[in-house]
């Protein structure tokens, strides 16, 4: 029997469970995209500190299967920090919650949330593994990026979706 999937938002609480569901997905889902350094290093960025910012700054909208977490997506709704309004900077996915739309749900709760914030567009700058999931929702690639982790490059793609 499939279990239903319900969207809430975070709370500071969760961002312990945030940043251990995340360097689960990198290190798990993300390993046929890049090689162990990228992975390490992009896992090593990751921190309580760093997940409770984005729980206070940021709309962060979790997806649930039953009592466990099963992914999460974040956006800026305005600029904060580095980010520039409409910037989806998060999508994980547990890995063993992969392939069951809960990508699909969070992105597209995330643009309902935009679209009532008036934005015109949301951004991102996806991950080889994410890139897919973006594309499926209307996201158009602008760009190929690399960015410096730690002295470890690790490509990326810039994105964009236009809200209508």
């Amino acid at each position: 029997m499939e279990q239903t999937i319900r969207v809430r938002c975070a709370e500071v609480e969760d961002a312990a469970a945030l940043c251990e569901l995340s360097i689960r997905a990198i290190q798990d889902s993300a390993s046929t995209h890049y090689d162990s350094a990228q992975l390490d290093a992009w896992a090593g960025r990751r921190t309580l500190e760093g997940h409770e910012w984005m729980t206070r700054n940021t709309v962060v909208l979790v997806a649930e299967v039953g009592d466990v977490m099963a992914g999460f997506c974040s956006v800026a709704l305005e600029a904060v920090g580095d980010l520039q309004a409409g910037e989806v900077d998060q999508l994980f996915v547990a890995p063993e919650c992969g392939g069951r739309g809960v990508a699909r749900l969070l992105l597209t709760a995330v643009a309902d949330l935009a679209r009532a914030a008036g934005l015109p567009h949301l951004c991102t700058h996806a991950s080889w593994r994410a890139l897919p999931a973006f594309e499926r929702m209307g996201y158009r690639r602008i760009e190929v990026e690399t960015v410096d982790l730690d002295e470890v490059q690790l490509t990326r793609v810039s994105m964009r979706a236009r809200l209508e």
